[in-house]
């Protein structure tokens, strides 16, 4: 790989993340700026005096991509950006959605960059690092969803808009297998130009399936779906083999060391439950943690009717899906992990005097080989 090759794609890659990273959070209004009923959940309580400023912090987010997207020197704006978007979401964890946390450590990765092009060692390691990222993320999500439940439900919704023929068996496991594989075959001189076209249609069948064509769901992670084909195409077409030699000249920088640890390494403990979901690749597995708030009728009648009307009666109660509510009003799956479901219910306490009648149901995800 030449010295300007590589230069070319990180400045490439740097942009699309910039355009792709805007593009959502703008579907996401509602996550960054304004007044909303879901609460808003810190990682650490003395994040909260943070908040009345987060609608600034948000606009300067959003303006430092833009300065990232048309400048040919954007090293400061992209620290910038890193600080700036870490504080948002460990402001409230729910903006920790993936395609957010994987620009976040993109922007990590490239903020130890000068963009001068005079550091061909540091350019093929930064190049390398990208390679083994967007490698990683199809092959845990493909291990992610050989689960019961990708099998039983996610994998029959997804086939809905297509077909209602297609509802179960072993078919199934095939989807699973075959983003898996790709994640390997892109690291694989030889075969990384067909793992390219596989990559390339499987997120436009995803594109096709979350479009008013389909289930018209979760438009926020459409732009996430055209920026990886873009990411596909600009680290993996010119067939350039990795060689041990790259990753030990990857290895000796600190912020691909700590990006592919977190990025690359970590994911495996989601498996038994020591590692988010949502930092994991855990993509429509069906897989994740659940939490359904339980409240009294008496505690309905006065919420307000922002948050009452995604109580559904069960019985001589009601029920409000935490996962539902967020990405009604938020327009995200809520981060699915047991403290943001607690931290949301602690919300309902303030309507009853009698705790016994607000209770969180909740379900943690399968471990591995669980059933």
């Amino acid at each position: 790989m030449t010295n300007q090759n590589s230069c070319t794609q990180i400045r490439i890659i740097t942009r699309l993340t910039a355009i792709g990273c805007i593009i959502s959070m703008i579907l996401s209004t509602k996550l960054w700026f304004g007044e909303r009923t879901f609460p808003e959940v810190p990682a650490f309580e003395f994040l909260t005096f943070l908040q009345p400023v987060g609608n600034i912090l948000a606009c300067l987010a959003i303006l430092l991509l833009i300065c990232i997207l048309f400048t040919r020197f954007p090293q400061k704006f992209i620290i910038g950006f890193v600080i700036t978007a870490g504080f948002l979401a460990l402001m409230d964890i729910n903006r920790f959605q993936p395609w957010f946390y994987q620009y976040l450590l993109m922007f990590f990765l490239l903020s130890s960059f000068n963009f001068r092009c005079d550091d061909t060692r540091k350019q093929q390691a930064l190049v390398t690092t990208l390679k083994l990222m967007v490698a990683a993320i199809y092959f845990w999500s493909g291990l992610q969803k050989l689960n019961p439940h990708f099998l039983t439900d996610t994998f029959p919704w997804l086939m809905e808009p297509i077909t209602n023929h297609l509802s179960g068996g072993n078919i199934g496991y095939a989807f699973p297998l075959i983003e898996t594989f790709t994640g390997i075959c892109l690291l694989i001189n030889g075969l990384q130009r067909p793992a390219i076209i596989i990559a390339s249609l499987m997120h436009l069948f995803i594109l096709f399936v979350l479009s008013p064509f389909g289930h018209n769901y979760n438009y926020v992670v459409w732009p996430w779906n055209v920026v990886m084909i873009g990411f596909n195409f600009m680290l993996f077409f010119d067939e350039t083999a990795l060689k041990l030699i790259d990753f030990r000249n990857t290895v000796s920088y600190h912020a691909p060391k700590i990006v592919i640890i977190l990025f690359v390494m970590m994911p495996l403990f989601n498996f038994f439950n020591s590692w988010s979901s949502y930092l994991s690749h855990n993509l429509y597995s069906g897989n994740t943690d659940n939490g359904v708030i339980c409240i009294s009728d008496s505690v309905k009648t006065r919420l307000s009717s922002n948050i009452s009307k995604y109580a559904v009666a069960d019985g001589h109660q009601y029920q409000i899906n935490i996962k539902y509510w967020c990405m009604q009003e938020l327009g995200i799956p809520a981060f699915p992990e047991r403290k943001n479901f607690e931290k949301v219910t602690d919300l309902f306490y303030n309507y009853t005097e009698d705790p016994s009648q607000v209770f969180l149901y909740y379900t943690p995800k399968l471990r591995f080989n669980e059933k």
